[in-house]
């Protein structure tokens, strides 16, 4: 059995607490240590998973070979730098940093240190987003809809547009190799002071158009996603985990897909890379490339806000 991996996570946030939940259940890992500027979460934590608590992440350091870095976006490239810099491997959710130039640092680092750098775009460890990618061929349209109803509990330190709509801006460049040649769209500020609802369209070198629409103020949740080829058209449901196969001659094929949980899978694929058994799926590059597109994309968007009645 290879040597457990001293794993620590930085931020108990909701999602943090869920790669400390699934590390913890890693057989091949060691939970080394979780950090928190609440005390009281920080303590129920570390007493619930039986590892050590520490308020200042720095602390971290001689103590772990590798860390999930799960802090408010604004801190993403701080934190992560220190630890690349000690020779520590790094998975840091997404959007990867507040800037291209942030990420383009933290790239060449990773590089220069020979370290692991995966960022966090948890669809790409779906199996089904894995199985639409082995179907998809050549795409010609590619239509994304992710929209959840509003919800005051969760951080809203990023707009929708990289909250929500950068995951499928990452499934699009992960299916279509070509580059960015034109894009635009709008943005609805709605509950915050940034974006809470956008439209965007995509044209790649290749001549494949995607269009995506994001809201975190629909009636309902649902992430979904259609690609047309010259042969077929795939959807996939990403929350059922089901596709379905339009071929244009032929029966449909309706596809439930099974599998781990994909932050599980996104987890045990962490500590693999770091063991050098395999390598990123969504590397420091990838997590750059859907970071300048999503800025780009603000840059280019006409924003409106709703009337202020007085």
């Amino acid at each position: 059995m290879a040597q457990r991996v001293r794993v620590g996570v930085i931020g108990l946030g909701q999602w943090g607490r869920n790669h400390v939940r699934t590390y913890a259940g890693l057989p091949d890992v060691e939970l080394a240590g979780v950090v928190d500027i609440n005390t009281a979460e920080l303590r129920g934590v570390a007493n619930r998973y039986k590892t050590t608590p520490f308020t200042d992440y720095r602390k971290l350091l001689g103590r772990v070979d590798a860390v999930s870095v799960v802090v408010p976006t604004q801190l993403h490239y701080e934190v992560a730098r220190v630890f690349l810099d000690a020779g520590v491997h790094v998975l840091v959710e997404k959007p990867m940093t507040a800037t291209t130039r942030e990420a383009e640092d933290l790239v060449e680092l990773a590089r220069h240190k020979n370290l692991v750098l995966l960022v966090g775009h948890l669809e790409r460890f779906k199996p089904a987003v894995r199985r639409l990618a082995e179907l998809a061929g050549s795409p010609l349209f590619i239509q994304a809809r992710r929209v959840r109803p509003y919800d005051r509990t969760r951080t809203m330190d990023v707009g929708v547009v990289m909250d929500l709509m950068i995951h499928d801006i990452d499934i699009v460049l992960s299916l279509v190799r070509g580059r960015i040649v034109d894009l635009g769209g709008l943005a609805v500020r709605v509950r915050n002071t940034q974006e809470d609802l956008a439209v965007a369209t995509l044209t790649l070198s290749t001549g494949c158009v995607a269009w995506l629409l994001a809201s975190r103020v629909s009636a309902d949740k649902a992430a979904e996603i259609e690609v047309a080829t010259p042969d077929r058209v795939i959807r996939l449901d990403y929350l059922k985990q089901r596709l379905f196969i339009h071929p244009f001659h032929g029966e449909v094929e309706d596809m439930v897909i099974h599998g781990d949980e994909p932050l599980r899978a996104e987890l045990q694929h962490f500590v693999n890379c770091v063991h050098g058994v395999e390598q990123p799926l969504v590397t420091g590059e990838d997590g750059l490339q859907a970071l300048s597109v999503a800025l780009r994309l603000l840059q280019q968007m006409r924003t409106v806000a709703p009337p202020v009645h007085v």
